[in-house]
């Protein structure tokens, strides 16, 4: 005889011979003997096949009556009775009744009673996390008991949400395969991951009404039976709830930390206790101040596209929120517009009493620099870009700070600064220029013109370096000796290059005066944008040196 796919199913789940009777499409079946027992669970349909092995909780299906039936076959279906008794009851079909409709009829209730059950009982195992509020990782540890299989949740990223019974050498296979995807590039993951060959190891796609969010990864082979398939399909749509849930939640607090950002942005009187409570509703303490970050994800190589990707603003923002999380918890986080704004509360009385504001600043430096860092490693190919402003010890004062650190983003942007951390304080006098300069453009232009423009006119002209000299000699404290070796010239070149700076822009640098115009002058260049082409072959020099 020849198994059709035989199933095993949990205990007290598979099909019994009373369920089968009851089936419509086996309606007016006899019972031989008539007061035969129907409570012999049927776990597989077989053919009559003398050649086939033997299989438990089987149902033989023979046109024409057997002489005798195999072990473990539990009950016979056919179209007459047998003559005699063959050990086990017979299911005689009516006149007339189709194979087909019989056929189908019997698989569906043998082979997908277990699943059925299986997935009930699924959904009664994912309640618990789900309700219980424990996550991606909930949902995996219930997966992997049900499926007696280690199991890992990932996001549409490949990122790990939840994992449960992984060995150390399980771990290292799905991080290595998350990396061989991960080439293809961020808007091609999934599919790399999903379609890989990686036999004993199942990948099932997550997927919500927006289209995937996941996948599925499960230590099992192919193919899947069906209660297997069952329980798979409801840890995928637990997932899928999980997800909307976060989503949900994610949105709710985004709002609200959006509204008191902006309520601070926008200079609204605040009091003090509303922001302090108001914080600590969304898991922040502002009680003692902060200091104000603001950021900016953009394409290095398209000068000024800010990157509004929903899937790549979805994925640095979980990176960014971790890092945050993990380094400086307590703070304030979100994204409003296209960019990255957090208030960074100082860290708690150490060892050492209460950090100083300097201390305070050094660590929100610290804590950018990680951020650059991790989303260098999140989305690759693109720039962070982050200012942060001065630690504000008043609450009710952060507004202030928000300024501080956008005018320093503004600047750092207009400098070209693009993929670095600027602080408030070392803008410097910039943030005097780029004050004229948002007001009275044209006041900025025509003090550019009067001091720098003729050095850069000249540079172009005769490919000479009288603009890069000059920001080298004042960077330098007007140390002739240093100048001339961090340029790798001769002190008599640089000499020669101040006197012809001194002819062209009418301003001798030996003059305080007329020193902070010129340096003033090469700052109002720089927020204006201009650029001084390097000559080809000198561009090449400085980069083998």
């Amino acid at each position: 005889m020849t198994a059709h796919a035989p199933i095993a199913a949990p205990a007290g789940e598979a099909a019994t011979l009373a369920d089968l009777m009851r089936l419509a499409a086996l309606a007016g079946t006899r019972l031989v003997p008539p007061r035969a027992p129907l409570d012999a669970a049927v776990t597989s349909i077989v053919l009559a096949d003398a050649d086939a092995p033997a299989e438990a909780g089987a149902l033989l299906v023979a046109p024409e009556p057997p002489a005798e039936v195999p072990a473990g076959c539990v009950a016979v279906l056919c179209r007459a009775a047998p003559p005699r008794g063959v050990g086990v009851p017979a299911l005689v079909l009516p006149p007339g009744a189709a194979w087909g409709e019989v056929i189908a009829a019997l698989a569906s209730a043998v082979t997908g009673g277990g699943a059925q059950a299986a997935a009930a009982r699924a959904r009664a195992g994912l309640r618990a996390p789900l309700v219980e509020g424990r996550g991606h990782a909930g949902i995996a540890e219930a997966a992997a008991t049900m499926l007696g299989t280690p199991v890992a949740i990932l996001d549409e990223y490949l990122d790990v949400r939840g994992a449960h019974g992984l060995d150390a050498e399980q771990e290292a296979f799905l991080a290595e395969a998350i990396v061989r995807a991960r080439g293809h590039g961020p808007a091609s993951v999934m599919g790399p991951f999903v379609e890989e060959r990686m036999p004993g190891v199942r990948r099932d796609a997550i997927t919500g009404p927006a289209g995937p969010v996941g996948v599925l990864v499960a230590w099992l082979g192919d193919p899947l039976s069906p209660v297997e398939r069952g329980i798979v399909t409801e840890v995928c749509e637990a997932a899928v709830m999980e997800r909307a849930r976060e989503e949900v939640v994610t949105a709710t607090e985004s709002r609200l930390r959006g509204d008191l950002i902006e309520e601070l942005m926008a200079g609204e009187a605040v009091s003090r206790e509303s922001i302090v409570r108001r914080a600590r509703h969304l898991g922040a303490d502002l009680s003692d101040g902060a200091v104000a970050l603001i950021g900016t994800l953009q394409d290095p190589h398209t000068e000024g596209r800010l990157i509004t990707d929903p899937r790549l603003v979805r994925r640095f923002l979980q990176q960014a929120r971790a890092a945050i999380d993990l380094h400086w918890p307590r703070s304030l986080v979100d994204w409003n517009e296209g960019r990255l704004l957090a208030l960074l509360p100082p860290a708690g009385r150490g060892a050492g009493g209460d950090p100083t504001r300097e201390e305070i600043e050094a660590q929100a430096f610290t804590l950018g620099k990680r951020l650059l860092g991790a989303t260098r490693a999140t989305v690759p190919g693109l720039a962070l870009t982050l200012a942060l402003s001065r630690y504000t010890p008043e609450p009710e004062r952060l507004g202030v700070a928000l300024d501080e650190s956008r005018l320093a983003l503004s600047i750092g942007e207009r400098l070209g600064r693009i993929g670095e951390v600027v602080t408030f304080e070392e803008t410097g006098t910039y943030k005097l220029l780029f004050q004229i300069f948002a007001d009275r453009p044209e006041e900025l232009i025509a003090f550019y013109d009067q001091t720098i423009a003729p050095l850069v006119r000249y540079d172009e002209q005769y490919q000479t370096e009288l603009v890069g000299t000059l920001s080298t000699y004042l960077g330098n404290d007007c140390n002739l000796a240093a100048t001339a070796s961090t340029l790798y010239t001769h002190r008599h070149t640089v000499r020669y290059r101040l006197d012809r700076i001194a002819e062209l822009s009418g301003l001798d640098i030996g003059r305080t005066d007329d020193r902070e115009k010129l340096s003033l002058g090469l700052k109002a260049m720089r927020l204006l944008g201009r650029r001084v082409a390097v000559p080809a072959g000198k561009a090449a020099r400085r980069k083998a040196s």
